[in-house]
């Protein structure tokens, strides 16, 4: 289960690379009810909205382990390599 924290004022495309994930909800970051998917998010996805002061939770089932990268799809951030890795597996590689 991942969730992706959002403290900023724009909605945030995020793309989780070597996975495909289920949205399970959305939650305010500043506390309430959490609310299920929209009809167009039920399914497997690889990429989701993480919404303006919402808590977006994804779960995921990895079967491959690696070094991978997480990433908002806005085209300035992956231009600016704005991405942030992630391991699967026992141990992560040491550099």
């Amino acid at each position: 289960m991942w969730e992706l924290h959002n403290f900023t004022e724009d909605a945030h495309p995020i793309h989780i690379h070597e996975v495909q994930f289920q949205v399970v909800n959305r939650q305010p970051v500043a506390g309430g009810a959490a609310r299920d998917p929209e009809p167009s998010e039920r399914g497997y996805k690889d990429t989701v909205i993480a919404y303006p002061g919402e808590i977006t939770r994804v779960k995921a089932l990895f079967d491959r382990a690696g070094l991978f990268v997480w990433h908002c799809h806005i085209v300035e951030h992956e231009d600016n390599e704005m991405m942030r890795p992630y391991f699967i597996g026992p141990n992560p590689p040491t550099t």
